[in-house]
């Protein structure tokens, strides 16, 4: 096999300048294909670069992991905002409750109810005497108040008529 020389405009390179692929001689392209087919020939390829490409795609994940918490952060505080809204309507509702009712025991206060009553003129009752009233008259007082027919409040009969009256209607069951 004869040692081939690379030149480059006439002269000869030192070994350390020469180029990674071989030139080869008329000789030696004819010897190969004499050669019977024993399979692809072998070429020595430049490396290619994967890290740009590891290097776009690893910031490219990162881009949308940190895209992620953004929007996570958002959403978080866009809640924390309607819960403060909520505690903060709830604060002010039990507020106004607290208000209502402090207003209510001073409107329902005995010493002011005996007060309103002595500017409207009324007197203390000199006895606790219950007085006893008809069923009928309640019934036409509730009556003529109400705009119901009279009938619809006929107290006639015992409550154990009016039982009997409901099983009737309903049977067996209770």
């Amino acid at each position: 096999m004869a040692s081939v020389v690379v030149e480059v405009d006439g002269r000869r390179l030192p070994r350390g300048e020469r180029p990674l692929t071989r030139t080869t001689t008329a000789a030696e392209r004819a010897r190969t294909r004499s050669l019977p087919q024993q399979g692809a020939l072998l070429e020595i390829v430049p490396r290619r670069r994967r890290a740009v490409g590891v290097f776009v795609v690893s910031c490219a994940v990162l881009f949308a992991l940190l895209l992620g918490a953004v929007a996570f952060q958002t959403k978080l505080a866009q809640n924390q905002l309607a819960l403060d809204r909520t505690e903060r309507a709830v604060r002010d509702a039990r507020e106004r409750y607290d208000v209502l009712r402090r207003q209510r025991a001073q409107l329902r206060s005995p010493n002011r109810l005996a007060v309103e009553a002595e500017r409207l003129g009324m007197v203390p009752a000199e006895t606790g005497e219950l007085m006893i009233l008809d069923p009928s008259l309640v019934a036409s007082v509730a009556a003529s108040a109400s705009g119901l027919p009279t009938t619809a409040f006929d107290h006639r009969g015992t409550s154990l008529d009016q039982f009997g009256e409901v099983k009737a209607v309903t049977g067996e069951t209770p």
